[in-house]
């Protein structure tokens, strides 16, 4: 028996992604929230429905037919694509036919398709098949997601590319573009007021997720809590915490942290009426080499570390050790003076140990040297600090009047004005002079074969011999 068949396709394939949308209403989710029932998903399954109609020798074929369908990517020839679907005992009525095709998953991508059909009369022995294979193009609606791509196999979804980036890729998104340019997509709010995120769950539970204050403008990470915002003025602020905010742990790099160029501080830890119990603690046993290393751009700036409180340590090395002290008497005070006590201070502002007042040194009524002038010092604004009202000593130049404050150094080197056409040897100690603030040699004398020196107070050892008409010797300063 000859068959000619027309075959018609009147419901064709639509490819359908659903998307899951969720709104965060609130950063954390209440028991309530989670224990509302649901109901269950019913998948939508790879089955569509495909309808024909069956000529027999130039009549509407009517009865019980066998109908054999595979899946093909050519229209001849090509490999076929999924399964073999038979259909036994399919009436047929006035050529019409209608049945449910199935061919399993992974049949439909981006790639065409075609029908290709083989009929018998039910219970016949052979298949006949009918030319050409029919191909199966897509509803117009389908035509709105060109550039979709699915793998059910795999279980992975693409938006512009078929390939995973890898193994565990269950959605991509491939943006078209060149250097420089953004690629990528959004999470949408319809209100601007909105907080759209971006969660993470595992089994059916929600873990964490970052999301957006479309009110504030901040960017939270959320996971048991807000652990970290990127506020809408620019920073980051971590925590809160149960024991540690930040943890660094690096292996293979240089630095935990790495501070390049700020306006201002380049950390700041604190502030009022913030008040921690350590601004930087180093627990023990500490680090094998330095807990902190302070190297300022300006070796011989201001401060490497500027503390109005008490500084304690176990051991302390240094070149200079230096107080600080407010003048007072007749006469300013220059860097090489010889300074010597003339009774207590208040503290400095925002400290509560008082300071020495001191004047010009002398051999006979203020004899008794605490350290040799560094440098003037003024109380005054912070560098960089108007804004805040951050006080700090600072160097000034020219010499330190009466009520303004100097840098003392009480031990290591410092330079020495010494009282003219005084000769120094190196190794020879100084005390003070009949010239106020100015330094001489300890007189020695023969006595009975023994030298003997005089009984006044040494500030220190000369480090170089003196030269005619040399006004500054360095001296290390060793008060006694």
């Amino acid at each position: 028996m000859k068959r000619r068949a027309y075959l018609f396709v009147i419901i064709a394939i639509t490819a359908l992604i659903t998307a899951v949308a969720a709104a965060l209403v609130i950063p954390q989710l209440t028991a309530a929230d989670t224990a509302q029932p649901q109901a269950p998903n019913v998948p939508i399954g790879t089955g569509f429905t495909y309808q024909g109609y069956l000529d027999n020798n130039g009549s509407a074929a009517n009865g019980s037919y066998d109908l054999e369908f595979r899946l093909y990517d050519a229209a001849a020839g090509g490999l076929q694509v999924g399964n073999t679907v038979v259909l036994n005992n399919v009436l047929v009525q006035n050529g019409l036919f209608t049945v449910k095709l199935d061919f399993g998953a992974v049949t439909f991508g981006q790639n065409a398709r075609w029908l290709a059909i083989s009929v018998r009369p039910s219970g016949g022995s052979t298949f006949t098949a009918l030319n050409p294979r029919q191909e199966l193009t897509p509803a117009p609606y389908a035509l709105g997601l060109p550039n979709v791509y699915t793998n059910e196999s795999q279980n992975f979804v693409g938006v512009g590319r078929n390939f995973r980036i890898s193994g565990n890729e269950v959605f991509g998104i491939r943006a078209p573009g060149g250097a420089n340019e953004y690629g990528g997509m959004y999470v949408e709010t319809s209100d601007t007021s909105g907080w759209p995120f971006y969660g993470y769950a595992t089994n059916g539970s929600f873990r964490a997720w970052t999301y957006y204050n479309g009110a504030s403008g901040d960017w939270h990470l959320y996971n048991a809590g807000i652990r970290l915002t990127v506020p809408n003025e620019g920073g980051l602020r971590i925590g809160p915490s149960v024991d540690y905010s930040l943890v660094i742990s690096n292996t293979t790099g240089n630095d935990g942290i790495r501070v390049l160029d700020t306006g201002d501080d380049a950390i700041q830890i604190g502030s009022p009426p913030d008040v921690a119990n350590y601004g930087v603690y180093i627990p023990s046993p500490g680090v094998s080499t330095y807990g902190i290393w302070s190297n300022t751009a300006n070796a011989n700036g201001e401060w490497a570390f500027y503390s109005v409180d008490n500084i304690q340590a176990g051991n302390v090395s240094a070149n200079a050790y230096s107080l600080v002290a407010r003048v007072t008497g007749p006469t300013a005070l220059e860097v090489g003076d010889m300074a010597a006590v003339a009774g207590m201070a208040d503290a400095l502002p925002g400290a509560q140990n008082a300071i020495p007042m001191v004047r010009l040194a002398d051999d006979e009524q203020f004899t008794g040297v605490i350290g040799v002038v560094t440098g003037r010092m003024v109380y005054d604004v912070a560098p960089g600090k108007g804004d805040e009202g951050a006080m700090s000593l600072q160097s000034a130049e020219g010499p330190a009047n009466p009520g303004d404050y100097v840098a003392l150094v009480i031990y290591g080197i410092a330079q020495v004005k010494l009282q003219a056409g005084t000769a120094v040897q190196v190794g020879e100690r100084l005390t003070t002079s009949a010239v106020a603030g100015q330094a001489r040699t300890l007189e020695t004398r023969q006595l009975e074969g023994m030298v003997v020196t005089e009984g006044a107070q040494s500030i220190g050892i000369a480090l170089e011999t003196a030269t005619a008409g040399q006004e500054l010797i360095p001296v290390f300063i060793t008060l006694r």
